[in-house]
């Protein structure tokens, strides 16, 4: 007995959609036929239930110019069509991360808005490190603004975590031109150049061809001009870019003299605008006492933490008691531990009645991450000075997070609430 004769067994207590999902998944009483992806694959379904569920194939099976034939339809892999064909069938809306776009291309172009909204609400609440650059590509295939725009902002909040995900080095060149094209990104021009080798070397293996910097190179093609090289320092520029031949000699000498200011930088394709950053400073409180905060020599310390990425640019100081006062000072920036930044000693002096505070600049801005522990450590030889009392332990500003505790080893008695380091200077 067929499965259509048997009709009253396999329907007893189902559900529409389950007798729908039945139908679907036996081929019962089909009637239209479809080709689907590069091979052809063969795919039935039913005129009733896509009709009524989308505008686009009512117009193709029941209007004015219904097709008769097999419908073709190259441009969809067969997972993709049964992900749509479940959703149309019984509000199956269940597809593997690795699906979201293509179902998203084929729900937009058979009309099925219910399910264009799902998979949007889907992206917009499964933004990650590992996924926001998929959900970034659809966003842009789509025209997604609003979800666009939460990438983009996913992205400039971290984009060191995103350009170390496993789907990194997969990207799209698009969307690596999108990215790299940010005035707003909190990288280090170097960064992002090592991070565009990377890529490059990556799309050299896809090819199966040598990963050797002409080679590298040609990968990466107008995406080194997105590169500010004449943004770094000459030092850097020497060490880290002309060690390898990925620019020519032609193009690394001009560059050189570009940064030292001898060139005419119309003579460049490459980049001179500096990324747009937003200085502040964050204060973790801005009481002060008379009474003396002793500076014979020992470090303060203070550790902190960031919930997002963000560049520190150098540590503000009380100053002395009196004015004018001079500090020999020295500094460093520790993060887990390991010194990442160092201000050679030198000697700091201040003239006028507003100089309660100085600020310690640091040789180049450092780039903070997400759950790092962080401690600045800053040695002061002079007189005595101001310090704070009633420090805040937490503070955010502008959306970053900076979390403040107490330095146990040497440490000048400066803690999460008192003494030195009143502020960071900073920028997004």
């Amino acid at each position: 007995m067929s499965l259509a004769e048997n009709s009253n067994n396999w329907r007893s207590g189902l559900s529409l959609a389950e007798c729908n999902r039945y139908m679907l998944t036996h081929q019962i009483h089909c009637d239209v036929t479809f080709r689907v992806g590069k091979e052809g694959k063969l795919v039935r379904a039913h005129k009733y239930v896509l009709s009524s569920r989308s505008p686009v194939f009512d117009a193709m099976l029941y209007g004015d110019l219904a097709e008769s034939d097999d419908i073709i339809v190259p441009d969809i892999e067969p997972s993709s069509f049964d992900a749509l064909l479940r959703f149309l069938y019984c509000d199956d809306d269940s597809f593997t991360p690795d699906r979201v776009t293509s179902v998203l291309y084929a729900a937009d172009k058979y009309g099925v808005d219910d399910l264009v909204t799902k998979i949007k609400s889907h992206l917009d609440q499964n933004i990650t490190n590992e996924t926001v650059l998929t959900v970034l590509e659809s966003a842009k295939s789509f025209n997604l603004e609003d979800l666009l725009k939460k990438c983009k902002n996913f992205i400039e909040s971290d984009p060191f975590a995103v350009l170390q995900s496993s789907s990194a080095l997969e990207m799209t060149k698009e969307t690596l031109t999108y990215i790299i094209s940010l005035d707003s990104l909190v990288m280090d021009e170097l960064e992002i150049y090592r991070f565009l080798i990377k890529w490059a070397e990556n799309q050299c293996d896809r090819v199966g061809i040598e990963t050797i910097d002409q080679n590298i190179r040609a990968m990466m093609g107008d995406l080194i001009y997105l590169i500010r090289f004449p943004l770094m320092n000459l030092d850097i520029f020497v060490k880290d870019v002309c060690n390898r031949e990925i620019l020519n000699v032609q193009e690394q000498i001009p560059l050189q003299q570009v940064i030292v200011g001898n060139l005419d930088k119309k003579n460049t394709k490459l980049q001179f605008v500096e990324r747009k950053s937003k200085t502040f400073c964050v204060l973790r409180g801005d009481c002060r006492m008379i009474d003396s905060w002793s500076c014979d020599g020992l470090a303060d310390c203070i550790e902190f933490t960031v919930n997002k990425t963000v560049r520190i640019h150098g540590f503000v100081m009380w100053g002395g008691l009196s004015i004018p006062y001079a500090y020999t000072i020295q500094g460093k920036l520790f993060a887990n531990s390991e010194e990442v930044s160092t201000v050679p000693v030198q000697t700091i002096e201040k003239r006028k009645s507003s100089d309660i505070k100085f600020t310690i600049p640091l040789p180049e801005p450092v780039r903070l991450a997400p759950s790092v522990r962080y401690r600045a450590w800053v040695r002061l030889e002079g007189p005595t000075s101001w310090r704070g009392h009633s420090y805040r332990s937490s503070v955010t500003d502008h959306g970053v997070k900076f979390n403040f505790y107490t330095h146990i080893g040497e440490n000048n008695a400066t803690s999460s609430d008192g003494g030195q380091f009143p502020g960071f200077v900073c920028s997004l």
